[in-house]
């Protein structure tokens, strides 16, 4: 957690407070800020820190894989349970489990947590034994879950479990003043940066937060062949041409070229919302139309549907009806 903003140091203190109580944390802010480095210094401060911190993004895994991977389950529970498995729960048993993007869960995923956290206790998938847990749970997520209480997507009474001790983490354009230290430690000593390229950088607003200031960094170390990076050697987004963020993600299909490494934290939701923008400029609003443009075929439809709106990433498609 790097900084000497005084927004960092607010968030210092609540960490350094929610690591002396036993309850539930949510972590909310956008992508990219570090909710969980946060809920990794929870875990350290804490007196739990001897134990495990296992993370789990809740929304790279389908439902019923979830389940398995967090519940575990009994030999024969399903075709592929060919032996018992304990789940992540049990693995983080005197730790800490850290329940990352919580809002990409289903309302029936939803009802199995809130039971075992309710509960202290599991039964895995298939078996008829209940297990006692000792855990912490830490959850986290880039939407606001009131407005999805009141929408329905998400339970209310989860909700109120997960959130007893809340803490917000700040974008990065909030402590602007902290970049210069985050680039000298993603530099590493490998490379230098000139005062022009900080300045550079602290004009930019970075709606990707750290996570996009970390691409920025590692792309120009990369790209120059010297040991200083000058201030054309920082390519910022509104710098690359229409096209190249589609061009550079897109290889075969957008399964394998947008949705893993989205899953894979290698790019950023505003990256993919940027490139649905593009496809929809170039379809002119027509979502169907951007399956043959994505390398996917027609029965992926709903799929593709159901990933945007899972991963908020769906936009308005009537501002491209307009144009």
């Amino acid at each position: 957690m790097i900084g000497r903003s005084e927004v960092m140091q607010r968030l210092r203190e609540k960490v350094e407070a929610a690591a002396r109580v036993s309850g539930a944390v949510l972590v909310t802010g956008e992508t990219g800020t570090g909710k969980e480095l946060v809920a990794k210094a929870i875990h350290e401060c804490s007196s739990r820190s001897s134990g495990k911190f296992v993370a789990i993004d809740c929304g790279a895994l389908p439902d019923e894989l979830i389940e398995s991977e967090l519940f575990g389950h009994r030999r024969g529970a399903f075709t592929t349970a060919v032996a018992d498995k304990p789940g992540l729960f049990e693995e983080a048993s005197g730790g800490t489990l850290f329940l990352d993007e919580i809002a990409n869960t289903s309302r029936r995923f939803q009802a199995k947590l809130l039971r075992v956290l309710q509960d202290k206790q599991l039964r895995r998938l298939g078996d008829v034994i209940c297990r006692k847990l000792d855990i912490r749970v830490i959850a986290a997520t880039n939407c606001d879950l009131n407005v999805l209480v009141r929408k329905g997507d998400f339970r209310e009474d989860l909700f109120y479990r997960l959130n007893v001790f809340p803490i917000r983490v700040p974008p990065l354009r909030r402590r602007i003043e902290d970049v210069p230290l985050l680039v000298e430690h993603m530099l590493q000593d490998r490379k230098r940066i000139s005062e022009d390229a900080i300045v550079k950088l602290l004009a930019y607003s970075y709606p990707g937060n750290v996570r996009e200031l970390e691409n920025i960094i590692e792309s120009a170390v990369c790209m120059v062949s010297g040991q200083m990076i000058q201030a054309e050697d920082i390519l910022l987004p509104y710098e690359c041409q229409n096209g190249s963020l589609m061009e550079e993600v897109i290889v075969e299909n957008f399964w394998e070229s947008v949705a893993r490494p989205y899953s894979e934290r290698r790019i950023t939701r505003n990256q993919v919302e940027h490139l649905i923008r593009r496809g929809l400029e170039q379809t002119r609003g027509n979502y169907k139309k951007l399956l043959p443009l994505f390398r996917m075929p027609e029965s992926d439809y709903k799929r593709f549907m159901d990933f945007l709106r899972r991963h908020h990433c769906n936009i308005d498609f009537r501002q491209f009806r307009k144009k």
